[in-house]
């Protein structure tokens, strides 16, 4: 059961992470303005979101693992 519910954990701190990098990133473009004016600009700017939401979804994992797992350890000692 320990288990089941570090993954819901870890996962549930993973959708919060990518949801608040992916507002950051909507806001900015609305303050901003578009971030493309050609297609390449376009296809550069969503290589960056994508690898962005890649880095996001590791740290958010790791982050969340060693969360838990911390608060494992405390709950026992």
């Amino acid at each position: 059961m320990k288990v089941l519910k570090g993954v819901v954990f870890v996962v549930l701190v993973v959708v919060a992470a990518v949801g608040v990098f992916n507002g950051f990133f909507v806001g900015a473009s609305i303050y901003f303005g578009p971030f493309y004016e050609g297609d390449a600009e376009q296809s550069r700017n969503f290589g960056i979101w994508l690898v962005g939401n890649g880095v996001v979804v590791l740290v958010s994992a790791v982050g969340g693992v060693v969360w838990y797992w911390r608060y494992l350890r405390r709950r026992r000692g």
